[in-house]
């Protein structure tokens, strides 16, 4: 990293900042680097911050204010410095707001743990006995031979319990140059990531097919030559993306540098994590919510002192400074969840690419169902298209059967069609494993009064409750307002006119406990599995043949395996498909593809093949055929040519400014006026101000402009010179959505 010249610096604080502040250094000795972390006086407070480069030399010295402390751990590395630029530019927002997801948790920057460690200063034995200035005495020499070849060094304490020795004689041999003292932050024991590394255990890879081995070389290569190559690793589900990646990182290690490992939610995790440790005999480090401040701490400080081998987590992971990083995986690269829709809104898949091109490293996008935008970026060949065509397992694909719901309804007051029901019992009665999935939560997605027809709504938002009959409450699934349930209606006074409408996950339970009282049954949503304890029981659970059948939500589409599953039943195949969300098409053959794969991925005989079943009131829907014909190309190929003939993403782009406020028509006056000095070109198309589809959310009234452009034009400078002819008031919150995935 760049040294700093002078002392008076330019520092980036956290928070809503663009541009760097200048302060002076107090001890002119002090060698500085950009990236360095240092606390500041801001007002009246303190402020962490990063050293970005020398001093404007616009203020006098004498004005300035001097910096409190210069932390004592190493720089930001500049790929990360690089990320905060590129990621603020991008997305149109504060590079301090950025630096604060880099600097996250702050107690990571502001109260490192650190001990002694001591090296040797000799490289060999050789150099140790041609020393003749100094008497190697036996003890002297019990502590050369126990720290020779170790890059780390060893703590005080572990030299004394192996050697024997004193705290003198350790001191001693420091004052005479032949060991040398050092502070090392503490970390989570990562060294056995490097030290006790993967060729210890190297495994001849010999178990993967021919593509799978294919891929691993291909990917190899570019680690080894330090190239920032982007590869789609796109294989059906059960193809062995995972264990394909795995080695991989394997490689990384070899090499000596750290690999970052993105998961799209982390409930995900705990499966995962129970396969890696039985590939390397060691854990990676997890970042997510859940874990501890201070856990968080010792993996933020162990990425930047670089003996942090592996890391896993959520988007958030992406932020973390990792000093030598050699490998980046996004696994189910075409997930929502990797764009973050609160404060700082980015596409974290997005920004691993550009962090993969600014840190010498190649990057994999894993996942059986691309985004568009991907699948389209490997098909032109700006991204490496890696194919996994079968089952790792030998396991053939699952046999998949539409249900025509008008020829075969389901009896009254029931959502199973008696084909899925006769279906479930044949699996129940071979000592088979069934899920049914419905991405619904709670008992039904709304509740009505059947005397005056009022529609139970949310007091913060333009939505329906949601009934969690389990619970007796409604909750609003956006704001999490909840209230009891009481079958009283306050509109019209009646009483017990309150009707459920839909089904959710909780009804689809009672229906099967009602039609199959003896079988063993779990619900599997983000309601009732609120912990990675709980998720990890009920995963073992099903995993051992103690469950019967499954009920599930999206959390369940993706990254499990159970061997004994055989019969998939997709409820409503039709939700999802409505409305004019961009990616509404798109998502809903993803998620249904995803949870078709959970099907029969262990079944290598014919007539023991999984069985996919999906329900519809829409037999000739496009994207259902194409799921049924297991034909996604032939799907993706036609939502491409939909996209390009009206040059949406990824041939065009799009935005949207989101204006929000408690007062309506003031909002409505803003948005107008903002609307008056909108900018008129050629190949941009500015539409509203329309109200939000959810117009009123979490309290506040919403309006939306949506801004659609060619590829080639620079639509971040087009919003900013447009939203800065207006002064916003503070009523207003104006927020800036590039690439959106949420239109809502």
């Amino acid at each position: 990293m760049k040294n700093v010249n002078s002392k008076e610096v330019s520092v980036l604080v956290s928070g809503p900042f663009n541009e760097p502040f200048d302060y002076v250094l107090e001890d002119k000795n002090t060698n500085l680097s950009i990236g360095q972390i240092v606390l500041v006086p801001f007002g009246k407070r303190k402020i962490v911050g990063i050293i970005i480069g020398d001093g404007t030399k616009t203020i006098p010295e004498t004005k300035l204010k001097t910096i409190l402390q210069v932390y004592d751990f190493e720089p930001i590395p500049k790929p990360s410095i690089e990320l905060m630029n590129f990621l603020s530019s991008w997305y149109c927002v504060f590079k301090g707001l950025v630096l604060k997801m880099i600097l996250s948790p702050i107690e990571a920057i502001t109260s490192p743990d650190y001990e002694k460690v001591y090296k040797s200063n000799f490289l060999n034995q050789n150099e140790i006995n041609e020393i003749k200035e100094i008497k190697i005495t036996n003890k002297r020499k019990l502590v050369l031979d126990f720290l020779l070849n170790l890059d780390i060094g060893k703590s005080q304490n572990d030299i004394i319990k192996q050697t024997g020795v004193s705290k003198a004689i350790l001191k001693d041999m420091t004052q005479k140059n032949l060991i040398q003292e050092k502070k090392v932050y503490k970390t989570l024991n990562l060294d056995s990531h490097f030290l006790k590394n993967s060729k210890e255990n190297k495994k001849n890879y010999d178990f993967l097919n021919l593509e799978q081995k294919f891929a691993v070389d291909r990917i190899n290569d570019s680690i080894i030559k330090t190239k920032s190559d982007c590869f789609l690793l796109d294989g059906v589900p059960g193809s062995g993306k995972t264990e394909t990646y795995f080695e991989t990182v394997r490689t990384c290690l070899d090499q000596g540098r750290q690999s970052l490992i993105l998961l799209p939610e982390i409930v995900l995790t705990p499966d995962w994590e129970k396969r890696f440790f039985q590939k390397f005999s060691f854990a990676p480090l997890v970042w997510n919510s859940e874990i501890t401040k201070k856990k968080k701490k010792k993996i933020w400080l162990s990425a930047l002192n670089g003996t942090a081998g592996v890391i896993v987590g959520a988007r958030s992971a992406l932020m973390i400074p990792i000093s030598n990083l050699g490998l980046i995986i996004v696994d189910e690269e075409h997930e929502q969840a990797f764009k973050q829709e609160e404060n700082v809104r980015y596409n974290a898949r997005d920004m691993a690419i550009y962090r993969s091109s600014r840190s010498s490293a190649p990057i994999v996008l894993a996942s059986a169902t691309p985004s568009l935008e991907t699948f389209q970026n490997a098909k032109s060949g700006k991204y490496i298209h890696l194919t996994l065509p079968k089952r790792a397992t030998g396991a053939t694909l699952p046999n998949i059967k539409l249900i025509d719901l008008i020829a075969h309804p389901p009896g009254k007051g029931k959502w199973l069609s008696p084909l899925l029901v006769g279906e479930i019992e044949s699996k129940l009665n071979n000592k088979e494993q069934s899920l049914l999935f419905l991405n619904r939560r709670g008992y039904a997605p709304l509740s009505i009064c059947n005397s005056c027809g009022d529609k139970i709504k949310c007091i913060n938002c333009d939505t329906w409750l949601v009934e969690h009959r389990s619970k007796n409450i409604l909750i609003c699934h956006h704001c999490g307002y909840s209230r009891v349930f009481e079958n009283f209606c306050k509109k019209c006074g009646v009483q017990g006119q309150i009707k459920a409408c839909g089904p959710g996950v909780e009804r689809i339970e009672e229906e099967i406990k009602e039609t199959f009282p003896k079988a063993r049954l779990i619900v599997l949503s983000s309601d009732t599995m609120n912990n990675h304890k709980i998720l990890n029981q009920t995963v073992e659970k099903i995993k051992n043949n103690k469950v019967d059948i499954v009920i599930g939500t999206q959390m369940i589409a993706k990254g499990h395996d159970f061997p004994n599953l055989k019969l998939v039943g997709i409820v409503d195949s039709d939700v999802g498909l409505s409305g004019g969300d961009l990616r509404a098409s798109e998502r809903t053959f993803q998620v249904l593809q995803q949870v078709s794969g959970r099907s029969g991925r262990h079944s290598k005989k014919e007539e023991d093949k999984g069985v996919v079943l999906i329900q519809t009131y829409d037999s000739k829907n496009p994207i259902i055929n194409a799921i049924a014909k297991n034909n996604r190309n032939e799907f993706f190929d036609k939502e491409l040519k939909s996209r390009q003939h009206a040059n949406m993403p990824p041939y065009g782009r799009l935005a949207s400014i989101i204006l929000s406020s408690r007062l309506e028509r003031k909002l409505e006056t803003f948005s107008s006026e903002l609307l008056k000095v909108a900018p008129f070109f050629k190949n941009v198309k500015i539409f509203g101000p329309a109200p939000a589809p959810i117009y009123f959310l979490r309290g506040r009234f919403r309006r939306r402009f949506l801004i659609k452009s060619d590829k080639n034009v620079n639509i971040q400078d087009v919003i900013l010179n447009w939203t800065r002819k207006i002064n916003t008031p503070n009523h207003i919150k104006l927020t800036i959505d590039i690439d959106p995935f949420s239109f809502m």
